[in-house]
């Protein structure tokens, strides 16, 4: 039998039963080896999905990557566990041990207590018993599912973390939809100009097309921003790229270019949503004021235009993909989801928290514990000069 997500996610059921414990996570190592990437989790709803990416070395999860040992932690704080979920769940005692395969580490298992709960070695030796057998069925079975197998083939379309930026905090999320593929990207890359590009997009429709379609209008998109230095010259030229080689699908997008000091964007929008501002002593965060030219795939002679956005010191920035609020409205008898949902991720936006906290506080206002019958990607970033 094969190990789907499913299953994965089963497994992480069965570690909270046995350790009776409120919480249980598995975080993933990503292909990098320096970043612990959220893989399921018990006891937290779907807000787990936020949740942030650990570097290893950092905080709770980080230390037990590094050491490659059990860590028994008395005491959450924001010095201690950099997971802003955990902290808000009210977790008080947390226990986490490696997860080992064949070829080195795998990740890191840990489960937590809302209660003063004392950890001991017989705890310690149970969940590292149980972490084996993680290790082994990830191990034996990964490679096998077909399923996980087109999901490690769309995460290898995408940076497996935003690359260092003097002067810029940055943190990234991908979700993929519960059961399929599909074709929202990001992308942060570094210019030989010295200059910065962000992408944020988002194909048309589900499954292996829209994904593949993804890979070539990203590789296209680097390809041409080493050409042109203008968005808008580099979005026409993708739009005509989409129109003649991928006809009758479309994607949104959006690629901005800046360079230290990081205080203006040069952007240019093919139909996506418009970035996030929050800035210093604003409540609640705001829409840019960019304009969207049309969509990539319907008019590839249609004028494109660049404009400029400023962002100051201290200020943050989000660019995010449609599934992050697009969904039936429930929270009030109005039908305006989109803006329902809008208005709950401006609301918890604010430019004194680290990009790790923003992507993980919007994701969890944003999708709560709702299922997602569409992708996610989120970009913030955060002028730290």
């Amino acid at each position: 039998m094969t190990l789907d997500l499913n299953s994965i996610q089963g497994m992480i059921e069965h570690v909270r039963a046995e350790m009776r414990s409120d919480t249980a996570t598995l975080l993933l190592l990503d292909e990098t080896g320096t970043v612990l990437e959220p893989a399921a989790s018990s006891g937290l709803g779907r807000r787990w999905r936020g949740a942030t990416h650990v570097r290893v070395g950092s905080g709770f999860a980080g230390q037990i990557a590094a050491q490659r040992r059990p860590v028994v932690l008395d005491q959450v704080n924001e010095l201690s566990v950099v997971n802003p979920i955990l902290r808000d769940a009210g977790v008080r005692r947390l226990l986490g041990v490696p997860v080992d395969g064949p070829d080195g580490l795998l990740g890191v298992l840990h489960v937590g207590s809302l209660r003063e709960r004392s950890f001991n070695a017989g705890d310690m030796a149970q969940l590292e018993e149980l972490s084996a057998g993680i290790g082994q069925r990830l191990s034996e079975n990964n490679k096998h599912d077909a399923h996980l197998a087109a999901l490690a083939f769309q995460r290898s379309l995408l940076p497996p973390a935003p690359p260092p930026i003097d002067g810029l905090d940055v943190a990234v999320r991908y979700l993929p939809a519960e059961g399929d593929l599909g074709g929202d990207w990001y992308d942060i890359f570094k210019l030989p100009s010295g200059k910065v590009g962000f992408v944020m997009g988002d194909v048309e429709g589900h499954g292996l097309r829209s994904a593949v379609v993804m890979g070539r209008l990203r590789s296209a998109l680097r390809a041409y921003a080493l050409e042109h230095e203008d968005p808008a010259e580099v979005l026409r030229r993708l739009d005509r790229k989409l129109c003649h080689f991928e006809n009758e699908i479309t994607a949104t997008v959006i690629y901005a270019v800046t360079e230290p000091p990081f205080d203006v964007l040069l952007i240019g929008n093919a139909g996506h949503p418009v970035p996030l501002i929050a800035s210093s002593g604003q409540s609640v965060a705001r829409e840019a004021q960019i304009p969207a030219d049309v969509l990539l795939g319907v008019d590839p002679e249609r004028q494109r235009r660049s404009h400029e956005l400023f962002l100051e010191s201290g200020a943050a920035l989000v660019f995010y993909t449609d599934g992050l609020v697009e969904r039936a409205g429930r929270l009030s008898p109005t039908p305006d989801g989109w803006t329902e949902r809008l208005n709950l991720v401006r609301g918890a936006f604010r430019s004194d928290q680290d990009a790790e906290t923003i992507c993980s506080r919007i994701i969890a206002t944003g999708l709560g514990d709702e299922s997602v019958a569409d992708d996610v990607a989120v970009i913030a970033m955060r002028r730290t000069g």
